[in-house]
């Protein structure tokens, strides 16, 4: 069984639950509680949740990348976009399981408490990331963190995440949000990173960003590439 470290973030209401490279997150309402993601390494996590809050309580996965799904099966019902469905049911983890599909705008209701879903194709086809508007805060997975972001591979596309980025960008500049939660790296951020990151990503893209080479090779030996803007970076081939 793996090691889960409990980070509570008091005025939020929010705990991370960490394991080495990854992080979950459980947000609490007033009526229910919503579990983000479901860590990287076998552990109890409904037994640690259930020593955290006794409400109701929903899963929910910001995308099927394997550092986020080792203890699925504890959840019986899963909610994920629907871009991500066929995704996840090749991993072999769904099995057993009510997959719960949503989309852009659906609404999570905490009681006191709502998080909306924000479609966030790009690192995943069918990733997503949880607003919090009443807090100031994006719940963004993988989507948005000083990263590195993993952006080669199977379901990874430069296009998509640019234009996610974009609309998360106007979504921290019309203050819907102002702290980022992210699943990896530092927690919380400031929401400011998104505009590195959007610089990090076009600017490798036009070849104008110079990398340097990562310790890690891609599927099938190919050299993958570290970038950076400011905080922000980048791993692609």
């Amino acid at each position: 069984m793996g090691a889960t470290k409990v980070v509570r973030y008091e005025h939020d209401r929010v705990y991370a639950l960490e394991q080495s490279m990854v992080r979950s997150l459980l947000i609490i309402g007033d009526e229910r509680a919503l579990l983000f993601d479901a860590g990287v390494e076998e552990d109890d996590l409904m037994g640690i949740v259930r020593g955290l809050t006794d409400l109701p309580l929903v899963f929910c996965m910001s995308h099927s990348d394997r550092d986020h799904i080792a203890n699925v099966s504890q959840f019986g019902t899963i909610y994920l976009h629907k871009d991500e469905e066929e995704r996840f049911r090749k991993t072999g983890k769904a099995e057993g399981l009510e997959l719960v599909t949503v989309e852009e705008g659906h609404v999570f209701d905490l009681g006191g408490r709502s998080l909306r879903v924000i479609a966030c194709p790009g690192h995943t086809p069918g990733s997503i990331s949880l607003l919090d508007a009443g807090n100031g805060i994006l719940f963004s997975g993988d989507t948005v963190s000083y990263g590195p972001v993993y952006m080669f591979g199977d379901g990874r596309d430069m296009d998509a995440y640019i234009a996610t980025l974009e609309k998360l960008k106007a979504l921290y500049d019309k203050g819907d949000f102002a702290d980022v939660y992210p699943c990896h790296n530092i927690c919380p951020i400031d929401g400011a990173c998104i505009e590195e990151l959007i610089h990090c990503a076009k600017d490798l893209m036009a070849g104008v960003l110079e990398g340097v080479p990562a310790t890690m090779t891609a599927p099938g030996g190919a050299p993958v590439m570290e970038y950076h803007v400011g905080d922000c970076g980048i791993y692609h081939i």
